[in-house]
């Protein structure tokens, strides 16, 4: 579907700009990741919304993405998938009832996590120099960390969930050649 909808207003596009100073590949994979990532953000925004806890959604949606941004993380091969699991692990943060060890344990599985594996898959796929993708890493990692002080069960379980797409695993795909989802 998304797929459908980005091959047809990219070319509608590239037929109507007589500049072409873009290529239609690229126009598409940028109104791709709008697409799904809009998706994503509205339909985490209406879940929310229905149920009751709008505020603890958004705090989780922006943890997730934040820490994605930095860490990378690998994703589904469908955009639909992605754009599913991402919205119900958003969904879900805010009625995880964890206790204050719990929110230690979580905090340090993701800082290990992080620390071991982030910025996934990145090295070797994209423009960014070793310096700065070790800055995102190590970014990541105090953002993570953060949460030592804040103690906050939204942010370690967000966070979490977000280390955990961090493991390499067969199958998935890289965080540049695909969607930019929080988890897919």
């Amino acid at each position: 579907m998304i797929d459908t909808i980005t091959e047809r207003l990219s070319g509608y596009i590239d037929r109507h700009n007589d500049r072409k100073h873009i290529s239609k590949d690229v126009m598409k994979f940028a109104l791709y990741s709008m697409m799904t990532s809009s998706s994503t953000v509205i339909l985490c925004l209406c879940v929310g919304f229905l149920d009751g806890r709008f505020k603890e959604t958004c705090i989780a949606m922006l943890a997730m993405a934040s820490l994605r941004v930095l860490a990378g993380g690998y994703h589904l091969k469908s955009p639909l998938l992605c754009i599913l699991l991402s919205t119900l692990a958003v969904a879900i943060v805010p009625f995880v009832p964890i206790n204050n060890l719990f929110i230690y344990i979580c905090t340090a599985v993701s800082a290990l996590l992080v620390w071991k594996y982030a910025p996934a898959d990145s090295r070797g796929n994209t423009r960014l120099s070793d310096k700065a993708l070790n800055f995102m890493k190590y970014s990541a990692l105090l953002i993570v960390l953060s949460n030592l002080l804040f103690e906050s069960p939204i942010l370690s379980v967000a966070w979490f969930i977000v280390s955990l797409t961090l493991i390499p695993i067969k199958g998935g795909e890289t965080h540049e050649k695909q969607s930019s989802s929080f988890i897919g």
